[in-house]
């Protein structure tokens, strides 16, 4: 009986300190390996530093700092074309993605109303010239009549105060001169009402013109067509846009936060980025507007690409995704070789030097790239001698 318990209780023991003895088993081999998950466990096991190593002291230097905005290609100008007359579309010339030219032609409107109305308003104008010739030799004639009749009035009328003119020759010479007075008014009123019909005959030519002139549409500017929306056949009507166009040049748009409103000048050079073409870039402050929105707190800023090279605005297109350097004081950073840096799977690791000559992995998370050099973010923290080139060991 008791044997029999003894085994149940070895049995039990057993069975309680086996995975212990596993776990420690486990560790121990790890630790033997000079391998840590963390360095926050204990200390990593040192190793001797081979013979004719080269070192490098990590130290702290001053680097630039900024901070990065966001925001999109867009075009310098952007122009809706649109149509000024009721009229059918009769040949489209250009399509959306066209590159064209101030002053090329990109669609042409029916005409033929316009001109048949042109010429009918002119032959009226031409008409109405003549007939203004006329009127003018019939005023000029009532006016010389006027002018005799008037004089023959005034003879009789000295006559007739001396007593040698008759009351009836009198009256016979005012009725004549009232008679001239009035037809030479009669002639100034239709030449005055020729004058104005002859002006409004005018103006609707000049209109004819105009319109006629609507019926070519022509760009404005050089720049790309981004959207077509008309077809041969389709009438447009006044206001209708028939063509987006886009200038060729463009410059960067950005919201930067209210923060950094003071930092910024116009005219100041920044560091840009496009990440889709993969081209980093000098920008000019062009714009910078003075009030930031209410509810992102941030204010617009346009940056000219007019210092980027030409073969990277050629590869730029509207609507990609860019980004600005806004810089800010220097900071202290821990700069470490590239060449210091031991990669072991997904780990990154420096090879710290200690005295006596033995050395001790370490580490690193790592920042941005500085030429040869890497920020260290943490793992170092300045002063530390590192092993160049460093060589795994099993």
């Amino acid at each position: 009986m008791i044997n029999q318990i003894s085994k149940k209780n070895f049995r039990l023991v057993m069975l309680v300190l086996l995975p212990a003895v596993v776990v420690l088993a486990g560790l121990w081999l790890f630790r033997g390996n000079g391998q840590d998950l963390a360095p926050s466990q204990t200390a990593p096991r040192r190793t001797a530093l081979p013979e004719g190593a080269q070192t490098v002291l990590i130290s702290r230097v001053p680097t630039p700092a900024w901070v990065e905005a966001v925001g999109v290609i867009r075009p310098v100008g952007e122009m809706t074309i649109s149509a000024q007359i009721q009229a059918m579309a009769m040949e489209v010339l250009v399509r959306s993605g066209q590159e064209v030219r101030r002053g090329e032609l990109l669609l042409t409107l029916d005409d033929r109303e316009l001109r048949a109305r042109l010429a009918q308003g002119r032959h009226e104008t031409e008409a109405l010239e003549s007939a203004m010739e006329e009127a003018e030799m019939a005023l000029e004639a009532a006016r010389a009549g006027l002018d005799l009749a008037s004089a023959e009035y005034e003879r009789i009328s000295a006559l007739h105060d001396k007593g040698a003119s008759a009351t009836s020759e009198l009256d016979h010479s005012r009725t004549r001169f009232l008679q001239a007075r009035a037809e030479a008014g009669q002639a100034e009123q239709a030449l005055s009402g020729l004058r104005a019909q002859l002006r409004r005959a005018g103006q609707l030519v000049e209109e004819l013109l105009v319109a006629l002139g609507h019926t070519r549409i022509n760009a404005s500017q050089d720049g790309t067509i981004a959207q077509r929306n008309v077809e041969p056949g389709d009438v447009v009507r006044p206001g209708q846009t028939l063509f987006l166009l886009l200038s060729r040049q463009m410059h960067l748009e950005v919201q930067v936060p209210e923060r950094f409103h003071e930092s910024m000048a116009t005219g100041s050079v920044l560091t840009a980025r496009v990440d889709v073409i993969d081209r980093e870039f000098e920008t000019v402050v062009a714009e910078l507007e003075p009030s930031a929105t209410a509810d992102s707190r941030t204010f617009l800023v346009k940056l000219s690409l007019e210092r980027a090279p030409p073969e990277t605005v050629a590869r730029i297109q509207p609507g990609m995704f860019g980004r600005v350097q806004i810089p800010l004081s220097d900071k202290q950073t821990i700069l470490i070789p590239r060449e210091a840096i031991l990669r072991v799977g997904q780990l990154e690791m420096a090879a710290v030097v200690h005295e006596g000559g033995v050395y001790s992995l370490r580490h690193l998370r790592l920042g941005r790239p500085w030429g040869d050099m890497i920020e260290v973010l943490s793992g170092l923290e300045g002063g530390e001698t590192v092993w160049l080139h460093p060589i795994q060991r099993q």
